[in-house]
């Protein structure tokens, strides 16, 4: 639109200053008709005070001005036709000068009104285009309003009432409402937010019923040795007489018995709790693993009549960089789990292979097994196997545990099993370097 009306603009300009040099032409010529006929009566001294030279000279300098604004074909023909009259007036004799002069002003007058004729063209066009200008720019202010609107209502819908929804469902979450969750909805940034949070919500809905069960369970095992330990103290203390020295015997060995079950009940639970809060401290040490691995299962052979223990075993030495006490802890507890894990009886095997990649340490037992879905689930803390919850006591932090002093090693512990078959746990490290 400014550049129409910049062009409107230069065209009714040029028109106009073609009128006031076409006006000026006619007066000059005037000027100079009147000038010649004083001069030819030799009254030039009560005449104007224009020589006739002077006139002449003032016709021929405004013809290249009214020339100047001509843009059409017809304009220009308009000019050439104003140039000859004018011209032929200039060389005509006196006596036709007169005639002469009439046509010229035809020529002179024609001009000029086509120019006024092209103004109110130009003018009309200027109405036309700033109408259009108007009608452009109400409806386009229309358009922003409406946009702004629609906008503003797509805004409120798409983040405002996602972000509003969200920050009702963490309040209430905060509240206790634990099933509050947040519609899926709104931009992808907002969607990805809600998922995060239903994400977050169950997790931690799931560790709240885990830790109850896991209450639920310690309570229940907990109570277990301690109820084996109140019977063997009540039937020692209600003797009417004292025991013999074989029924106190067999009683201090029971009690024996589970104070080391408990001893080591709440030995997890401390080291899951050291874990938990990242004080897990390792002292590390040259250690041959094959002295650690030969210790651990002749110290459990006398533990079950009805288990074989068969051991396997490099016959030079395994070296290994870790702490003693904590890979024993990790020997001791998967050892132990084979043991419980088949009450059955039968045949547990430890075997330990070394090469230049890795050190592979292996304990296989022919217990319950475990199922394939459960093969890693088995290592979070408080999680045990489905199959045998109801029917081995535990509170399922030993393997947790193992895991994580095996990974502080720079290691992993790994358990393929085959249910009603048997479950076999791999516990893979890093070997010793030789000093460069």
């Amino acid at each position: 639109m400014s550049t129409q009306f910049q062009s409107r603009t230069t065209s009714l300009s040029d028109s106009i200053e073609r009128v006031h040099s076409t006006e000026q032409l006619a007066q000059s010529l005037f000027m100079l008709q009147v000038v010649q006929e004083f001069a030819s009566i030799d009254a030039s001294d009560i005449g104007p005070q224009v020589s006739v030279d002077e006139a002449r000279r003032r016709v021929l300098e405004l013809l290249p001005q009214v020339e100047q604004y001509t843009d059409t074909v017809q304009e220009r023909a308009l000019i050439s036709n104003a140039r000859s009259q004018v011209e032929m007036y200039l060389r005509a004799p006196a006596r036709e000068r007169l005639s002469k002069l009439r046509g010229a002003f035809e020529a002179t007058e024609a001009v000029s009104a086509s120019s006024i004729e092209r103004a109110r063209a130009v003018r009309d066009e200027a109405t036309r285009v700033s109408n259009a200008a108007r009608l452009m720019g109400g409806l386009l202010a229309t358009g922003i309003v409406m946009g702004a609107a629609l906008m503003l209502a797509v805004t409120r819908s798409r983040l405002y009432l996602p972000l509003l929804s969200i920050r009702q469902a963490l309040a209430a979450f905060k509240s206790g409402q634990r099933e509050s969750r947040v519609a899926q909805v709104g931009p992808l940034e907002l969607r990805e937010v809600a998922a995060e949070f239903n994400d977050m919500a169950d997790t931690l809905v799931s560790q709240d019923a885990r830790h109850l069960l896991f209450l639920a369970g310690v309570a229940h095992d907990l109570r277990t040795p301690l109820n084996a330990l109140k019977l063997s103290a009540q039937v020692l203390l209600r003797a009417p007489a004292p025991p013999p020295p074989e029924k106190i015997r067999e009683s201090l060995v029971r009690i024996s018995a589970q104070l080391d079950r408990l001893d080591r009940m709440v030995g997890d639970l401390l080291e899951q709790t050291r874990i938990e809060a990242g004080n897990l401290e390792l002292r590390l040490e040259e250690t041959d693993l094959r002295v650690l691995v030969t210790d651990v299962v002749e110290l459990h052979r006398p533990s079950s009549q009805q288990h074989q223990l068969e051991i396997a075993v490099p016959d030079g030495p395994v070296p290994v960089r870790g702490d003693p006490t904590r890979l024993t802890q990790v020997l001791t507890n998967l050892l132990s789990n084979a043991i419980k894990y088949s009450p059955r009886g039968g045949r547990v095997r430890v075997q330990l292979e070394h090469s230049h990649e890795e050190i592979l340490l292996s304990v296989s037992d022919e217990g319950v097994g475990i199922p394939p879905d459960e093969y890693e689930r088995i290592f979070e803390p408080f999680r045990r196997s489905k199959g045998s919850r109801a029917e081995i006591p535990g509170i399922g932090l030993g393997l947790s545990v193992s895991r994580r002093i095996v990974r502080a090693h720079g290691g992993n512990i790994e358990v393929v099993s085959q249910e009603g078959a048997g479950s076999t746990f791999r516990v893979r490290l890093p070997p010793q370097r030789p000093p460069t």
